[in-house]
Parts: C-alpha cells; structure tokens; sequence
C-alpha cells in the first residue's frame, strides 16, 4: 500500500508473509518506508496494514542514515530547475527495511548513477527518450531526479482503440530509442511496457534507467527476462527482447491482426562512446 499526505509525505507499507508446514498463509508483519521532509524512515509493525492510521506508523518509525539513500552531489551534474508539478516528476530513491544499516550505501550509489546516465542521455537527446532535468539537492545531497512528466504510460493506453499501422509506429519509435542507446554503449536492461511513457503527441518515450549500463557492466538490479545462475551482465540483447514482449503486448489483443514486420535494426557499433 502505497499513500502520500496532504503535506507531501509518502509512505510505503508492505504486509510480510510466510507459509506454515500445511502450506497456509501466516501474517508476520509490516514493513513501512516512508520519505517526510526530505529525510528516508523505515520500520517494522505486528498489525496489519489496513490496521494502521498515520499515528500508528509515525511509532514505528526510524531514521535511515541519509549516505544511505541520498548520496553526495558532484560537481558535474545539473542542478533540477525549480519545481513544477504540471511540467515535473521528482523520482524518488526506492529502498527498504534493510536499507537502513550502517554503511548500506546500495540506494544511494544506484540513485548517482542513474543521475549520471541521465545526465549524458541529456547531452545526446532523442525523441524516445525522457527528459531529464537535473538533481534535486539538499544539504548537498541528491534527493530527487526531476523527470519531465508524461501523461500516461503504455499500459494506460487504450491500445484496442489503435490501428495496426499506430501500434507499428509505437513500437518502432521504442526501437529508435533503443538504437540510440545502444549507440551511446548503453543498454537499458529493462524495456518493459511499464517502463514506457506516451507524451503529449501520443509518442512512446522509454523512461526509468536505473539499471541502464555500458555494455558488458554487471546489473545493480535484475534484469526483465534474464535467467541461469550467471550473473546479468548489460547487454543489447536483454533490450530486444523486452522489444519483444512489448510488441507481444501491443497485438496480444488482436489474434487476426498481421503480425507486424520487424525493422532491419540500423547498424551500430558495440563500442562504448564516452
């Protein structure tokens, strides 16, 4: 369960549970994060979600180190204009009951990097990209990534209502973005129809890079369709079959439909370009 207060606080409540020896369901508690005033809360609770008002959580809470979560901000990158909410979406830091440990810095290094990839994608623009625009710092922290706000995301799309030839064109402007990902040395690692936007003029737009990395890097994060013992590496391949899933996606509901032509992908070098 997933809330925001009226004073811009957001919390995060997700219910634990196991199975007994019978195989039936047994309730061990609550894990709550929470991010009010700019500062990351985690914390444990015996009752139930739907149990809890906003009094019960804040008891339950405790302060996460901010080097956890919110890592330092270098030189190099762009500080986020001031904040508008019918232009912006500030993306937060997702972490966990386990996050709070001395010296767990994993959030706050996933949270520079993604900064970082944005910030070259913002020095090589495309269509089918996001808009990025810059940090959001605190007490010389990053706090958030101001990300332009797009009105739906592909899941949202009433896809039925689209021809055969727009379903095409939505799924070639996501090929283009990958292309060019993939020009820069980089691989998103999880194309997926979540992780795709549609702005204003009814374009696909790939968003959320927190596991975007040059070729060959080992995932921070898992990676859609992976699988074997190996660890995921970054790697073109991981990108087109996302593509894959999503043009399933786009005619899963149209079985008549003619499965739509594949692109000749223009070449491009695998080398990384920095």
């Amino acid at each position: 369960m997933d809330y925001e207060t009226a004073d811009g606080s957001q919390f995060s409540l997700r219910e634990i549970w196991s199975e007994d020896g019978r195989g039936t369901p047994q309730f061990q508690g609550t894990l709550i994060t929470a991010l009010i005033d700019g500062n990351a809360y985690v914390g444990k609770s015996l009752e139930r979600a739907d149990e809890m008002d906003d009094a019960d959580v804040l008891q339950y809470l405790e302060t996460v180190p901010a080097e956890n979560i919110f890592p330092l901000m270098p030189e190099d990158l762009a500080v986020a204009p001031p904040f508008d909410a019918s232009k912006h979406y500030l993306k937060a830091p997702q972490f966990t009951y386990d996050d709070r440990a001395a010296g767990n810095t994993f959030v706050a290094d996933c949270l520079l990097h993604e900064a970082a990839v944005l910030e070259r994608l913002m020095k090589h623009p495309h269509s089918s990209i996001l808009t990025y625009y810059g940090c959001v710092v605190r007490d010389r922290r990053i706090t958030h990534l101001a990300l332009k706000r797009y009105p739906q995301t592909l899941p949202e799309l009433e896809v039925t209502a689209l021809s055969g030839t727009e379903r095409q064109i939505l799924h070639d402007q996501i090929e283009d973005g990958i292309i060019h990902l993939h020009s820069l040395g980089l691989a998103h690692n999880d194309i997926n129809p979540d992780n795709i936007c549609i702005d204003a003029d009814g374009r696909a737009v790939i968003v959320d890079f927190d596991s975007c990395l040059p070729f060959g890097e080992a995932l921070m994060k898992g990676v859609s369709g992976a699988a074997g013992d190996k660890i995921p590496l970054s790697d073109p391949e991981n990108d087109f079959k996302g593509l894959r899933d999503i043009e399933l996606f786009l005619h899963l509901d149209a079985p008549g439909m003619d499965h739509p032509t594949k692109r000749q992908p223009a070449a491009t070098s695998s080398r990384r370009q920095f």
